[in-house]
């Protein structure tokens, strides 16, 4: 895990993020406190990384110095344009990332996946009132689910494959990987893996598990900021990305998140993993606080409405006739005024002060601000002892169009 955050305004863009990463899964994870998240890619250009620290067993900083070694000197005319580079740089870098290497990453992610859903299988059958009479159809029932959060976003739209693998094909696929998910399928599944129907439904899910943008596999987010030549204010790309497939990087832009200074706000600050106390300073309360406040809302909403029909007299079919229709409109109508009561306030008395004084700053002020905002969170993980993976010494990079790029704080 980490902490990291980004602020620019018209003058500079600054990046500051803790040192832990946590290595290993299980009750016992290997937690060290020297990671290199953020990493000059250019004079005037740095990158900032979370979540998953490698790409089969090289690091970012690795790449991110190779990288620097060979273009560190280029002068890029855009953000993006370095971004596109410092893909360009992986993608088929057999040297750097050996074939060998990548098949055997490969194989461990179609393992662990197929172990994934098989387990979930077998929750969903041992689940009281399961409808599910046997193994096979539990987990024909688990796959289907896995599939169709693959195929389809949070909203029912049908996904596409992320725009670099978008020429990859399922007979490429299938061409590279058939003889492998097959052994996987025979070891974990046995007589019922070799199935026509399921095992199509598997290659299925393996296909588009290694090309849709729901990034199931652990990935890592990539952040691009600083100048480019024509890059009159700081900018910043932001891209998640996992797993080498066929030798290319898989990645996706995050289109939302996306903002350059000069065509948006005069200032702007973007959290990215371990935040909820950034964000309670930020907004005046804390994210899970703010959850339960609007649940505690709707139902002291309900309550109110069901002691006042009582006190009424009305009771009985009637009564709850009437709440039916209440809890269809009304109160869920009081509970999100309340929501954007209190999103207004937020923004009005904590929000919109601080952005204008972000506005207002130099360099150094945006880096120390910034390395404030991530002691927060590793404070907490300090005190309640959450968050394992949050700590250390925090790093602080500014970028600015006079001096480039800067360190404010280096960790010896």
């Amino acid at each position: 895990m980490t902490s990291e955050v980004m602020i620019m305004n018209r003058q500079a863009v600054v990046l500051a993020a803790d040192s832990a990463v946590t290595y290993g899964g299980g009750p016992e994870p290997v937690v060290t406190l020297e990671a290199e998240k953020i990493l000059p890619l250019t004079k005037t250009i740095a990158l900032m990384v979370y979540s998953r620290g490698d790409v089969i067993g090289r690091s970012w900083s690795h790449i991110a110095h190779a990288f620097n070694k060979q273009h560190g000197d280029t002068d890029f005319d855009t953000v993006q344009e370095c971004a596109k580079a410092f893909f360009a740089f992986i993608d088929g870098n057999r040297r750097l990332f050996p074939e060998a290497e990548e098949r055997a990453e490969f194989e461990e992610l179609m393992r662990l996946a197929v172990l994934t859903v098989l387990n979930h299988a077998r929750a969903m059958r041992m689940y009281p009132g399961s409808p599910y009479q046997t193994d096979e159809a539990a987990f024909d029932a688990a796959l289907d689910l896995y599939r169709a959060h693959l195929a389809h976003d949070e909203a029912g739209t049908e996904r596409q494959p992320v725009e670099v693998l978008a020429g990859f094909s399922r007979d490429r696929f299938y061409e590279l990987y058939g003889e492998m998910i097959d052994a996987i399928l025979a070891d974990a599944l046995g007589d019922f893996g070799r199935g026509e129907e399921t095992r199509a439904k598997i290659f299925d899910f393996a296909y588009m598990l290694a090309t849709m943008p729901a990034f199931l596999e652990p990935y890592a987010g990539l952040v691009f900021a600083g100048f480019g030549n024509d890059d009159v204010f700081p900018v910043y790309e932001h891209f998640y990305a996992s797993i080498l497939v066929d030798g290319i990087l898989k990645r996706a832009h995050d289109e939302t998140t996306r903002v350059g200074v000069d065509d948006g706000p005069s200032a702007f600050v973007r959290t990215f993993a371990q935040a909820d106390m950034t964000h309670a300073f930020l907004r005046g309360v804390h994210p899970l606080m703010f959850d339960m406040m609007i649940a505690m809302n709707l139902v002291t909403n309900e309550a109110a409405a069901e002691q006042a029909l009582t006190e009424a007299g009305v009771e009985g079919e009637r009564a709850a006739g009437i709440m039916e229709k209440l809890q269809a409109t009304a109160l869920p109508q009081l509970t999100m005024e309340f929501i954007r009561g209190s999103q207004s306030f937020s923004q009005e008395e904590f929000i919109n002060p601080f952005i204008a004084v972000v506005a207002a700053s130099g360099k150094r002020q945006l880096a120390e601000t910034a390395k404030a905002l991530v002691e927060l969170n590793i404070l907490k993980s300090s005190l309640q002892m959450t968050q394992t993976g949050v700590g250390g010494d925090v790093d602080v990079v500014m970028i600015s169009r006079t001096a480039g790029v800067e360190w404010y704080a280096r960790k010896s």
